[in-house]
């Protein structure tokens, strides 16, 4: 692969398109082990609460993952000319698997000393992030002016999000248990991971040519751009959506092998994991094609709606489904995935409108200040509601890490916490961002 221009500002080749798309495994596996894996790795395997554990995640994602996506994003707008976006993400390849492999190697101690440590890892983590996820996204906005084409690139990025969903969401949890389940099954998944994303980046690097979008101007490296950025009509609504739908998936992705392991009474909930992503996985790819057609029959704006209510439906349905057959649960699975990559593949095409119509308003680049809010809402809402609400919920249910760590049965309170926080509290952010989108989005 080599970084050479497209020859066309509406048509890209397949190679810059699948080059492009394959940097996505390691945003999604960075986005989703964590959130997937994390937090029941501290409850069950270091025997840190729940409340406590959520909180140890939380904020250093809400605090360091803010910093480093809009100081990424400003940075790379205002020097792209001088430091091309693909280097960022050459950055990401070396530094990516190191944070990784920090992350899930917690050295022996109390289960205070781990959530410190945890906390710790976590922050390098999230900065590490933001240096490769922000300026990633921003090229993918940049790589045509037509909107339609710009669909396309992301739903090749959509595509490859399912691969990283089988990496993170898939193979590691069968990792984990194939390995025996503990701290040393957590550290030899996090290897495996680690070198995935270095290929990931680095093909990414490679395959990324020079934007066809090209800036009259460059932003001044300021804060106002942010700001400015924020109050856009357009890109408001947007991003409050998407947020919302954000928190509800990270409450329902971490909850999800609680709901298996307690409310289902699995013992291989971590391989039923492993079926589970891997279904979803074949049906967002499949799905691609069927919401570009959609959307171009419809209108985006009726189809992210339509997607958005789709999920709620789903997702609540599957809360009432714990004494289910596996095969009716896995029909639910297919709803899922399907409702669940229209609602993030319009959304993606939506910013990338913004984006473009930003930049030929104002004569200059903001992709990356927009790319760093988009990808700081996503880190923060999925941190939000996959860590810091799901350990409260828990809590407040009755769950006890004390008996996970020895495998004892949960009281009944902390069954009906699990419901909420994997169901029915995602089926009601996914009402709220419908609604919000319906009223205040363009299309």
């Amino acid at each position: 692969m080599t970084a050479a221009k497209p020859p066309s500002p509406h048509r890209l080749p397949l190679l810059v398109h699948a080059g492009y798309g394959a940097g996505q495994i390691a945003g999604q596996v960075f986005r989703d082990a964590p959130s997937l894996l994390l937090l029941f790795f501290m409850t069950n395997a270091l025997g840190v609460e729940p409340a406590l554990a959520g909180a140890a995640i939380f904020f250093p994602k809400l605090f360091w993952g803010l910093i480093s996506d809009l100081t990424v994003g400003l940075v790379s707008d205002r020097w792209k000319a001088k430091i091309p976006r693909r280097l960022w993400l050459l950055a990401g390849a070396v530094l990516a698997p190191v944070a990784l492999i920090l992350l899930f190697h917690v050295p022996s101690g109390s289960p205070t000393a781990s959530a410190a440590y945890v906390a710790g890892a976590f922050s390098l983590y999230m900065i590490v992030f933001g240096a490769f996820s922000v300026p990633y996204l921003a090229i993918g906005t940049e790589l045509s002016d037509d909107p339609t084409e710009r669909t396309v690139v992301m739903a090749w990025r959509m595509g490859f999000s399912a691969i990283g969903l089988l990496v993170g969401n898939a193979l590691a949890p069968v990792l984990v248990q194939t390995w025996g389940g503990g701290r040393p099954a957590y550290s030899q998944m996090s290897l495996v991971l680690a070198g995935v994303c270095a290929v990931s980046l680095l093909i990414a690097f490679l395959a990324s040519p020079r934007p066809v979008v090209q800036a009259a101007a460059q932003p001044a490296l300021r804060l106002k751009a942010i700001l400015s950025a924020l109050t856009d009509k357009a890109f408001r609504p947007l991003l409050g959506a998407y947020l919302l739908q954000l928190i509800g998936s990270g409450l329902g992705y971490a909850a999800m092998i609680y709901f298996l392991s307690y409310n289902m009474g699995r013992k291989d909930a971590l391989t039923q994991i492993g079926m589970i992503v891997l279904v979803m996985s074949a049906v967002v790819i499949a799905a691609q094609p069927l919401w570009i057609k959609l959307s171009a029959a419809f209108g985006r704006k009726r189809i992210y709606i339509a997607a958005a209510l789709g999920h709620a439906v789903v997702q609540a349905l599957w809360g009432v489904m714990a004494g289910a057959p596996l095969g009716a649960i896995y029909a639910v699975v297919v709803l899922f995935a399907l409702f669940n990559s229209g609602w993030s593949l319009m959304g993606y095409s939506l910013l990338s409108d913004v984006i473009a119509q930003d930049e030929a308003e104002h004569g200059e680049s903001r992709a990356g200040v927009f790319s760093a809010l988009w990808t700081g809402a996503d880190k923060i809402g999925f941190a939000l509601g996959g860590t810091l609400l799901t350990g409260l919920v828990l809590s407040a249910f009755g769950f006890s890490s004390a008996l996970a760590v020895t495998g004892a049965a949960q009281p009944g309170s902390a069954l009906v916490g699990v419901a909420m926080a994997f169901a029915y509290a995602p089926a009601a952010f996914n009402l709220a961002a419908a609604a919000l989108y319906a009223k205040f989005g363009r299309a």
